[in-house]
């Protein structure tokens, strides 16, 4: 029988959002989490010295189960004894420096003098932007199990014109693949600059729809997985339960959210079926760069796959909500995007009435997906909209 630790995980994540770290004294703030099922947590904390200041990114697992718990600890402390360090009575193991049993060639890429880690999800996947004199580069390293990401350097046609990353070296047996970097900025970065005009928002989003428009008319390159209605209801399914189990949505959230996931169920499943396309999947402002002499570019291309074009139109208008609620961008600036996005694109009536559906899904995986950042914590009730007064960028773009 699994051996649990004295507590479910209903109360998991609150017990963990600010711990001290054995080997240094530091505190540690928990800045996200990703459940991996109702006893796994990937965890990534932001340690600060005694002026507050984060000194150091340290990635963490918690389980409930303490065999699995020791078992893990165990094997990765042995690969990297003086980077791991656990606190037991909480379930907890740190990893610093990029200790991982499974993503082991991520600790010499760090020990580069000029790398950065930017994301390390335990056991799954980290990214690295190595800056110095030459070029920028970013290295991905995943489990070297042959799902090493297949980025390569793609004719330009291939993806509409839009600019993606040129792969520069990669190796399967370590996991690993280095990547150039893009010019521009990020429309994310755009969105919240306030000495950015509307006249430059606007061209920034017609360029990115008529981009995303060349991607969706794309051939989709040969082995590409698929995911349709069906397959986004599983994700949004997995979100919602996953926030459910581990209590990170208040009563009345929880009770939204059940509620939510019905109403995504019913919309997805009566979709009619439409023209399968090369989609991004995982569309939103930070994958998106615009330059105004190399055009637009597209980042993260792990998650390319053939589906319904609608999921990416609404996964990016579900994301300039959720950036109004973030404080990041004003209501009339996500309009301007949105109409901008559309002007660019020229979808068709049945594209829009899908994306509807596909933004119910996307909103509330956004909700369960936040209510695991504690800074963000609040964000969810808006998302879930449980006090009637969420703006919604899709509504107000469907209503001009």
């Amino acid at each position: 029988m699994p051996r649990p630790y004295p507590r479910d995980s209903t109360s998991t994540l609150a017990s963990l959002v600010e711990v001290v770290c054995p080997s240094t004294g530091r505190v540690l703030r928990l800045r996200r989490a990703w459940p991996r099922g109702t006893g796994h947590l990937l965890l990534e904390y932001v340690e600060v010295d005694d002026s507050d200041r984060t000194v150091a990114t340290v990635a963490a697992q918690w389980f409930a189960d303490g065999d699995q718990f020791e078992t893990v600890a165990r094997q990765t402390a042995a690969a990297f004894p003086a980077l791991v360090t656990t606190i037991k009575d909480r379930g907890l193991m740190l990893q610093r420096g990029g200790a991982d049993r499974r993503l082991r060639a991520l600790t010499g890429i760090l020990g580069h003098p000029e790398s950065t880690l930017l994301v390390h999800r335990p056991e799954r996947r980290a990214v690295v932007r190595r800056s110095g004199p030459a070029a920028t580069t970013y290295l991905k390293v995943v489990r070297p199990d042959g799902r090493s990401p297949q980025l390569s350097a793609m004719p330009l046609e291939g993806l509409g014109g839009a600019r993606t990353p040129v792969a520069i070296a990669s190796d399967a047996s370590t996991g690993t693949v280095e990547c150039s970097a893009l010019p521009g900025r990020a429309l994310h970065e755009l969105l919240g600059d306030a000495g950015v005009s509307q006249a430059e928002t606007s061209a920034a989003f017609r360029a990115t729809g008529a981009a995303v428009r060349g991607l969706h008319e794309s051939p989709p390159p040969a082995g590409a997985r698929h995911h349709d209605a069906a397959s986004e209801a599983e994700v949004t399914d997995r979100w919602t339960k996953n926030s459910l189990a581990h209590g990170v949505l208040s009563p009345a959230e929880a009770a939204a959210a059940r509620s939510a996931l019905a109403d995504v169920h019913g919309r997805l499943a009566g979709l009619t079926a439409a023209a399968s396309s090369l989609i991004h999947r995982d569309m939103h402002d930070k994958q998106i760069l615009v330059d105004d002499h190399t055009g637009v570019g597209l980042l993260d291309l792990d998650t390319l796959a053939i589906g319904d074009p609608a999921l990416d139109v609404a996964n990016l208008f579900a994301h300039l909500q959720l950036r109004v609620l973030q404080g990041h961008a004003s209501l009339d600036a996500a309009h301007v995007a949105a109409d901008a996005f559309l002007e660019g694109y020229h979808p068709a009536p049945p594209l829009m009435e899908r994306m509807v559906a596909y933004a119910a899904a996307s909103r509330l995986r956004l909700a369960c997906v936040y209510a695991f950042r504690p800074r963000w914590r609040g964000l969810a009730g808006q998302l879930l909209d449980v006090d009637g007064g969420s703006p919604h960028v899709v509504n107000a773009c469907l209503g001009r």
